[in-house]
């Protein structure tokens, strides 16, 4: 995995892989993968044990991916299998960064099997990786959003088979695609707002094209995958780091499941997880002109 020199092991099999991971950069797109081999191939989705985020990821997969044959399997079975190049693995991952103590965020990542995994996870092909939750969080926040991020998953892996720079730039490539949304109405939910971000300015910058909701407003959105409505996806440690923890937020269609605005921002004093004014002004533009 070679994203932004953060450092991903593998949750259940961090007993195993206890050297540091040094990332390089992302590797340079190549025939071998530009992934439209992955009808041929199996996607392994990795299952740690039955918890209600386990479960529902392998009903999610199971509901949404049509991409190529699925199985699961362990974590053990995942260190079996992770050099042979007959899989795809979906595996939840936990992201450290450099200054971090220990990892602050757990990831969802489709990495590719292959032999370079003998010389650890980490020189796994990334094709792509989003933030899940906060590592030991049992909120549930994110499960409503799992089949979402299926799609996610699915709509980028086409992307890669049809672009060189969404393979290349990976999850940048989502940093800002609000010229797409039309004439969508925004849903932010309360708790993804930052200490400094008011619903009344919120509102008074979306008017009539959004507007703050609280959480069961955006899961029965995307439960019920209403048209031309995305919501707000917000993603933190519990209790951040200041300079060291990062924040990632994001906008995702409640229907189609595209991801129209990512951001990942350093915590800071001046710059406190959740949505800050700067975020909603800049996703308030298209609806200026």
């Amino acid at each position: 995995m070679k994203r932004s020199g953060v450092k991903f092991i593998v949750l259940a099999l961090a007993a195993l892989f206890t050297a540091t991971f040094a990332f390089a950069q992302p590797k340079i797109f190549s025939k071998k993968e530009n992934l439209k081999d992955i009808g041929e191939k199996t996607l392994m989705v990795v299952i740690e044990n039955n918890s209600f985020l386990n479960l529902s990821l392998k009903d999610a997969v199971t509901k949404c991916w049509d991409l190529s044959k699925v199985e699961f399997c362990s974590t053990d079975d995942f260190n079996k299998f992770k050099t042979d190049t007959s899989y795809y693995f979906l595996v939840k991952v936990d992201g450290q960064f450099k200054k971090e103590d220990d990892p602050g965020i757990e990831f969802l990542s489709l990495l590719k099997g292959g032999p370079d995994a003998i010389m650890g996870v980490e020189k796994m092909y990334d094709v792509l990786s989003l933030p899940l939750q906060p590592v030991d969080d049992g909120s549930g926040y994110i499960i409503p959003f799992l089949e979402t991020y299926i799609k996610i998953i699915k709509s980028h892996v086409k992307r890669v088979q049809e672009s060189k720079v969404a393979a290349t730039i990976g999850i940048s490539w989502y940093s800002n695609r609000l010229s797409k949304i039309g004439k969508s109405n925004i849903l932010i939910n309360e708790a993804d707002l930052s200490e400094f971000t008011t619903a009344e300015f919120v509102n008074a910058q979306l008017q009539e094209n959004g507007k703050v909701v609280d959480e069961d407003v955006i899961c029965e959105a995307v439960e019920k995958s209403l048209p031309k409505i995305l919501v707000s996806i917000s993603i933190a440690p519990d209790e951040p780091k200041k300079n060291s923890s990062y924040c990632y937020k994001m906008l995702v269609g409640a229907e189609d499941g595209e991801l129209y605005y990512y951001r990942k921002q350093k915590v800071t004093a001046k710059a406190p997880k959740g949505f800050l004014p700067e975020d909603i002004k800049k996703i308030a533009i298209p609806f200026i002109f």
